[in-house]
């Protein structure tokens, strides 16, 4: 069995190759305008601000997010993450899907499926202390609330993507705070 230090491909050097978020928004082609306003709107619960500080000066904090900008979850998740990371004066740096096989597959969810964003959190001597992939809960149960809603009124499945997006918008303001606090709590709270 390959331990996580013997897999693991995120080194200080390698770290400074991540785009941090000002490069990520320059370089990227798809939704520009929506990772902006993402990240200028979203502003992070003082609480998980105060614990990300404080995890910070118990561990030390390096963040990586694997993502690409055509990806609604990362429009969504990414701005959220780079928002919280800068108010916590926290590393944060980026790392295109698609170009870094070789990290993507470190963290396939469910041992399979390149599911993106995923935020990968190592502590200042580049142990990983654990991820988090794609979407809050709430966001899935939303989803599967309203799929099984729409198809209970008879929508086809490809009828029920359309009203999935036009939707959404009103629930995501709440799935961004809900990502910070999952990583807080699930990811980060069960290390200190």
């Amino acid at each position: 069995m390959t331990t996580v230090a013997e897999r693991q491909t995120m080194t200080p050097e390698r770290y400074a190759q991540g785009k941090t978020w000002e490069q990520y928004l320059d370089s990227i082609q798809a939704n520009k305008a929506k990772f902006a306003q993402n990240y200028e709107t979203f502003a992070p619960k003082p609480e998980h601000v105060d614990f990300l500080k404080s995890f910070a000066a118990r561990k030390g904090l390096n963040v990586v997010c694997i993502g690409e900008d055509w990806c609604p979850d990362v429009v969504r998740g990414l701005p959220t993450v780079a928002k919280a990371c800068a108010v916590a004066g926290l590393p944060f740096k980026v790392f295109e899907r698609d170009q870094n096989m070789d990290l993507t597959n470190e963290f396939l969810w469910r041992h399979k499926f390149m599911c993106v964003p995923v935020f990968v959190f190592y502590d200042k001597d580049w142990n990983e202390l654990g991820h988090w992939t794609e979407k809050p809960a709430s966001a899935y149960k939303w989803t599967a609330d309203l799929r099984t809603e729409l198809r209970t009124q008879g929508l086809k499945d490809e009828e029920v993507l359309p009203v999935l997006r036009e939707r959404r918008a009103g629930a995501e303001m709440d799935w961004m705070h809900d990502t910070i606090r999952e990583i807080c709590e699930q990811v980060l709270w069960r290390v200190l």
